[in-house]
């Protein structure tokens, strides 16, 4: 495993190999018991666990998508947790309408590996959660 410099240039890396189809690079740098939670008011929430939750949790994010993109904006690290700024862009399955928002990743690192990805609506929801 190529050892990365900081937590947050840990998530940026597992963020942008996901993100580039890289699933096995993205992965390795997740803990095996890694905890997902998509928090209320995001559609869907629930919480995931472990590598295949990951995996899970992407899909269940995108099926309703025929294009998805993802694209983090900003990152930095506060309270011993790694806050992860991310634009995202679809185009509706059924409608064909394309939809575009934000919303903040909180990733928990430990041992040099995530061991928590929490998806909130907001900053300020982010924010509150560490």
């Amino acid at each position: 495993m190529c050892e990365v410099s900081s937590n947050v240039d840990l998530v940026r890396e597992a963020f942008t190999a996901f993100m580039r189809g890289d699933v096995d690079r993205a992965l390795e740098l997740a803990d095996p018991d890694i905890v997902c939670l998509r928090a209320p008011p995001i559609p869907d929430p629930q919480t995931y666990h472990g590598r295949d939750g990951v995996l899970q949790m992407y899909a269940d994010w995108t099926t309703d998508f025929d294009e998805f993109q993802m694209a983090a904006l900003d990152a930095f690290e506060e309270s011993g947790k790694v806050f992860l700024d991310v634009a995202q862009r679809g185009v509706g399955k059924a409608s064909g309408v394309e939809v575009s928002g934000r919303f903040w990743f909180v990733f928990t690192v430990a041992g040099g590996r995530i061991t928590r990805m929490d998806a909130y609506l907001t900053r300020e929801q982010a924010l509150a959660s560490s």
